[in-house]
């Protein structure tokens, strides 16, 4: 039995227009041959219909995207490939190169301990072996620096390092796996590392205020000398003996030789001493004194030119076109007593210093480069308080010793057993790693006066003349080429002493027998005034005569004069500023000071955390944080 199925096509109306006869042949064999009727499976189109059959084909064929996923698909793959060959690659070169790097870092660590006993290449070379590295290295790779000071240790000469530096450099290369398909045979390897130690070597000046005010009382009922002293001893104490007790004079576990104190008291003047004093480059108008008188200029720039042993001329004095005009010698004369008083310049002076005498002022003198704290507080133990305030002083002479042109005063101070000679090189140059230069500026009030002598009047002609046989005085009028005589009150063309006069008297002429026949007659002789004159240089005449003497005659310039405050605080901010510039540290503390005096202060610390203004007690706690400071500055890098 055989089912036959109809199929109806129906076609909603709004299409009908639609229809077309052709469509309807179509649809009528489609119909028949779903109803079972084979014969129209065997009937063949007509020839039209079989070529464009075929042309259709050809364009289907052309258009059919069949199979093409695949080809993209490999590229992928391969991509795929390179780029996992590339992680492996890159992976293999991460891991060997941290080996490396790591190596080499804790290589060059170790070798640059200063702490270390071995050789700093033996180091290195044996690390990179026990890491199973040791054929990528060699001895040629590694670059070694080491400073070191030559210290005599119970009769032995012992190198002691104060500076290593360990650099190494590899350029290694490593073979690919994967990228060699892409002609990357190898790649690039290279690691470098480099270590430093150094101790950090610090150089302190510690300028310390010893005016007549010092031993005024403080807020704490001592004497504010007295709360010095103290504060200053457990500075010492915690810079040289035990870091973390300011009390502790014997136990100490700083090692000596790394930390230079120099103590460098100042009241009016700064008394440098005669054995500092004789290494620089000063004036040599007498040798009554061993300060230096600075003027304003002298103050824009730190250094003060020190000569060595080496540098002498032959006439015992180094040669100026070589260090530059001297410094000037501060003149030996009195500016107190009136013109009519002997001058004393021995009792006023405050750089005079008879050590003979009963009177002995070493106390005030500086105190180059203390190393052990016993010998820098037996210093401050020994200051005394007098004088007027020069804080600009003070820090001038503070900052010198700093400055790498005093390295010719400290060696020629070492040579003479004066300081120690770990100080060997001493003050070290600003460039050099490691190493601090720290001023510490302690006062207790403001700048007052200093006297000095002008520019041209402490050594040189004076023109003022002497008699040499009579104690008969001129002086000499260069504006008009002439003379006062002081003893005659009159203007001549010499001095008293160099020249010839008539002396007159009356006389009775006889002209009879007897006694009452005479006239009175005048008779003139030619007399000399003397055996010659001689003019004082100003450095003599200043032991025989006050500057108020000389400044009594109006027709001469004065030869003295005074730093106020105004021009000493001017002063001290130009030497504070120029201190800065060249990179020293400068801590200041204003020990019961003014507003107008913090100011002063606050300004010439290197930052306002470096000022402390203080009261009292509160001067020890101020030196133990500059201290403690100075410990954070010296870290070993």
């Amino acid at each position: 039995m055989s089912i036959k199925y109809q199929t109806f096509a129906l076609i909603p109306p709004r299409f009908s227009s639609l229809w077309t006869k052709e469509n309807s042949v179509c649809a009528a064999r489609t119909m028949r041959i779903c109803a079972g009727d084979e014969t129209m499976l065997d009937q063949r189109p007509d020839e039209p219909m079989a070529t464009r059959s075929e042309e259709e084909n050809g364009q289907s064929f052309a258009r059919e995207e069949s199979g093409a996923f695949i080809i993209f698909g490999l590229a992928i793959f391969m991509m795929m490939c390179l780029a996992g060959g590339l992680a492996v690659d890159t992976m293999r070169y991460e891991t060997h190169r941290v080996h490396v790097q790591n190596t080499l870092d804790r290589a060059v660590l170790a070798a640059a301990s200063l702490d270390q006993p071995l050789g700093s290449q033996e180091v290195v070379l044996d690390y990179f072996a026990k890491a199973g590295l040791g054929h990528i290295i060699s001895a040629d790779d590694l670059t070694i620096t080491e400073s070191y000071v030559e210290k005599n240790v119970g009769g032995d000469t012992v190198r002691v390092y104060t500076e290593r530096r360990v650099e190494a450099n590899l350029d290694l290369s490593i073979n690919t796996t994967f990228l060699r398909l892409m002609e990357m045979y190898d790649m690039r390897l290279p690691a470098s590392g480099a270590a430093e130690e150094a101790v950090s070597l610090t150089e302190v000046s510690m300028v310390l205020d010893v005016s007549g005010s010092m031993g005024n009382s403080s807020y704490s009922g001592y004497s504010k000398l007295y709360e010095l002293k103290k504060a200053a001893k457990q500075f010492v104490n915690l810079m040289l003996c035990d870091p973390s007790d300011p009390t502790e004079t014997q136990n100490c576990s700083m090692s000596e030789g790394d930390i230079s104190i120099s103590i460098v008291p100042y009241a009016e003047q700064v008394l440098l001493g005669y054995d500092l004093l004789s290494y620089f480059n000063h004036t040599a108008e007498h040798t009554e004194s061993n300060c230096i008188t600075f003027y304003e200029d002298d103050f824009l720039t730190v250094p003060v030119q020190a000569f060595s042993a080496d540098d002498f001329a032959t006439n015992g004095r180094p040669l100026p076109s070589y260090f530059g005009d001297p410094i000037q010698l501060t003149g030996y004369f009195d500016p107190q007593r009136d013109d009519d008083e002997d001058p004393r310049p021995d009792s006023y002076s405050p750089c005079y210093n008879d050590y003979s005498g009963s009177t002995n002022d070493r106390w005030r003198e500086i105190f180059p480069f203390g190393r052990t704290a016993d010998s820098i507080r037996t210093k401050i133990d020994s200051l005394y308080a007098s004088g007027n305030t020069s804080i600009d002083l003070g820090m001038k002479w503070g900052t010198a010793l700093l400055d790498p042109a005093a390295q010719p005063a400290i060696s020629g101070l070492i040579a003479d057993g004066d300081i120690h000679s770990d100080f060997e090189g001493r003050p070290f140059d600003y460039s050099r790693r490691g190493i601090e230069k720290v001023v510490v500026l302690m006062s207790d009030g403001a700048n007052t006066s200093q006297d000095y002598l002008r520019e041209g009047y402490h050594g040189g002609p004076s023109g003022v003349f002497k008699a040499d046989s009579s104690n008969d005085w001129s002086v000499y009028d260069p504006a008009n080429d002439r003379y006062w005589w002081i003893n005659g009150g009159e203007w001549l063309d010499h001095p008293f002493g160099e020249g010839v006069y008539e002396e007159c008297n009356w006389v009775k002429d006889y002209y009879g027998s007897w006694w009452w026949q005479y006239d009175w007659v005048e008779e003139c002789d030619t007399v000399n005034e003397g055996t010659g004159a001689s003019e004082f240089t100003f450095a003599a005449l200043w032991q025989e005569k006050t500057t108020d003497w000389y400044d009594q005659w109006n027709f001469l310039p004065d030869a003295a004069d005074s730093f106020d405050y105004y021009d000493k605080n001017d002063q001290l901010d130009d030497i504070c500023t120029a201190a800065k510039s060249e990179g020293m540290v400068v801590f200041t503390i204003g020990f019961e000071v003014d507003d107008s005096q913090d100011t002063i202060m606050r300004n010439c610390a290197s930052a306002d955390s470096y000022y402390f203004d203080v009261n009292g007690l509160d001067i020890s706690a101020a030196f133990a944080a500059i201290a403690r400071e100075i410990s954070k500055l010296r870290l070993v890098y």
